[in-house]
């Protein structure tokens, strides 16, 4: 039994090219995921910053009635 150096190639270029778009499509799920949680996390922030900036403008509001 042998094997030709055509065949070879061939099989040595198929596993390179499979290898290569597994790393291609993991290397794309991983960004895609970080993209998801970094928006996530700025959204969390965005609606604590909007939600403090209310709470001081309150207080700010009832000291000056205080204070007059």
């Amino acid at each position: 039994m042998t094997i030709s150096i055509q065949t070879l190639h061939d099989a040595l270029i198929a596993l390179t090219v499979t290898v290569g778009v597994a790393v291609a499509l993991s290397i794309a799920i991983i960004a895609i995921g970080s993209f998801v949680e970094r928006g996530k996390k700025d959204a969390a922030k965005a609606a604590r910053a909007i939600t403090h900036h209310a709470t001081e403008d309150t207080r700010e509001d009832t000291r000056e009635l205080v204070l007059r």
